[in-house]
């Protein structure tokens, strides 16, 4: 059974369903992992159909001041990478495959605050 989709979750997906700029410099992989930063009220409604999500990076080249560095290990992760928070995107849960982890609390908090920084909602 597919684990429920939720807020800080690490999650595998099929890299080739994701949008990662610079596109025409990006290895696609057969998959990538991505952490779930919409709410759960949305996330567990069968009848809404999309998540948002940020895909996770291992190349430091494309890193930007509102990137999150996440260790190896972190939500049982197998590589350190980059939380390409400029990235951020809707994709469809049935997209969404199995459970990797779940990204720590105070990490979640930093990233929601690089993500509202990059979005301009804080001062």
């Amino acid at each position: 059974m597919k684990a429920p989709i939720r807020k800080g979750g690490v999650y595998w997906v099929d890299d080739s369903d994701l949008t990662l700029p610079p596109n025409d410099e990006r290895n696609v992989k057969p998959r990538r992992p991505v952490i779930v930063v919409s709410g759960d009220e949305t996330n567990e409604n069968p009848d809404w159909p999309i998540a948002l999500v940020v895909p996770i990076s291992t190349a430091p080249s494309h890193k930007t001041a509102y990137c999150l560095q996440i260790g190896a290990a972190v939500a049982n992760l197998p590589k350190k990478g980059w939380a390409r928070i400029v990235a951020v995107q809707p994709l469809a849960k049935d997209e969404i495959q199995d459970l990797i982890g779940h990204l720590p609390a105070d990490m979640q908090g930093i990233l929601h605050e690089n993500l509202f920084a990059y979005m301009g909602l804080v001062d």
